[in-house]
């Protein structure tokens, strides 16, 4: 049996007013939990960003203190 293509149509439309009724209907949730999760992710790129850039500033104090011996045993 072969659905009339003006049928499938008719019942496309009617699902996308019906997704577009539910979407109205819980923009305002669905937006807050939008934000909800970008604030969580910027969280955490934050912490992540922070643990870098005290590894880096670390790492950088070790090789001036270590071109500091070796300037200091070059100069012997």
């Amino acid at each position: 049996m072969k659905e009339d293509p003006s049928e499938m149509k008719k019942s496309s439309y009617l699902l996308g007013i019906a997704s577009g009724v539910v979407v109205t209907a819980y923009w305002r949730t669905i937006l807050k939990e939008g934000v909800k999760g970008g604030v969580r992710v910027g969280r955490v790129v934050k912490r992540v960003s922070a643990q870098a850039m005290e590894e880096i500033e670390d790492a950088n104090a070790e090789a001036l203190s270590e071109l500091e011996q070796q300037d200091l045993k070059a100069a012997k």
